[in-house]
Order: C-alpha cells, then structure tokens, then sequence
C-alpha cells in the first residue's frame, strides 16, 4: 500500500518484460505492450500520487494518533511510554513538541514528497504504538511498558485493547480509501480465454 509511485511503475514493467512479453508470440500484441511500457515510463516521469489521495490517507491516521495521545495521556502513568512514542514525532514534523498539524493545513505549501514523508511516519508511530499496546501481561513485547505493567492485569489489557481498537480503525480507514481510489479490477476480462 505504502510503495513509491516510481516504484509501482517499475514493478509493473519488470511484469511486463519478464512475464508477458515472453509469453506472447503476436508482433502486434508485442507491440501494444511496449506502448504500454512506454506509457507507464511516462506516467513514471510525469505524475505522482495525489495530494487529495495522500490527505485522506493522513486524516484518518492522525484522527487516529490524537484519539491515542489523548487516552494515553488521560491513562497518566500508565500511557507514558505510548505517549513517549508519539512525542519524537510529532516533534520532528511539525516543529513543536504537540501533535501533528492537521493535513488540511498542508495541503497549500505540502509537496507530495511531505505528504509521503508525513504518511510514513504516521505509519511509524502506528506500528510502534501497535507493538507497546500487544504487550502481554508479563512485560513481553516490542514496547511493553512497566508502569502499564503495575497496574491491575484487567485496565492494563483495557488501556491496551483500546489503543489497539483506535489504530485498527485508522488501518481500516486507509483500506477504505485504497479501495475508493482503486478502479474496480477486471477480474473477469483478465481470467478469460483469449477472443478468437
């Protein structure tokens, strides 16, 4: 989901060269599929992701991490080391120790190049809160943290299970916006006998 757009091109051109030009014996057919690559090499050049695609994408997550910083924060020790986690980055991308500027305010002065950076480190932060919340009740875990560990098992599965709740919303919602940005694949077309 989260590959460079240059990087998508080249995989469907390797595709392409390795996979359906050999298979193909039609000069004509082999000549389609060259224009294609032609095409995507100049998709490649010339086009990017699009900022409206990128802005829905960050909205969902950093609805998502404020959710999260605000329970974490309300959790008070017990949230510490999650919180701790957001902090770094929000620090680094917008400049204050707050969170993140919502993408609205972006999307005036953001290149997509911003745009991605600020998306992968939303998914930086989802990931590592996604680790220290699967922390078991024994201090396991990427990011288990000891005051979470200090409380009672019970509000510690709670303030955890409801870290994780939050940010799978915001895996979903990025799901839903791949799909809504997706054409509908033709399967059928695809799987089919060649026309005669």
């Amino acid at each position: 989901m989260n590959n460079s757009f240059a990087r998508l091109i080249d995989g469907m051109n390797e595709v392409l060269r390795s996979e359906a030009l050999g298979r193909i014996e039609d000069d004509y057919a082999r000549g389609q599929i060259y224009g294609v690559i032609n095409l995507l090499n100049t998709f490649k050049l010339r086009a990017d992701w699009s900022a409206g695609f990128l802005l829905q994408q960050l909205a969902a997550q950093q609805q998502a991490l404020a959710a999260v910083a605000q329970l974490l924060a309300e959790a008070g020790e017990a949230g510490a080391a999650g919180v701790a986690l957001l902090t770094p980055m929000s620090a680094h991308l917008s400049g204050s120790g707050g969170l993140l500027p919502p993408p609205a305010a972006l999307a005036p002065h953001a290149s997509t190049a911003d745009l991605l950076a600020r998306r992968e480190a939303n998914n930086t932060a989802i990931g590592e809160l996604m680790a220290w919340a699967q922390g078991d009740a024994e201090g396991e875990g990427a990011g288990a943290d000891a005051a979470v560990h200090a409380l009672p098992t019970g509000d510690q599965r709670a303030l955890q299970d409801s870290v994780q709740a939050l940010l799978r919303q915001a895996l979903l919602a990025e799901v839903e916006i791949e799909l809504k940005n997706s054409p509908r694949p033709l399967f059928a077309e695809m799987s089919g006998a060649a026309p005669n």
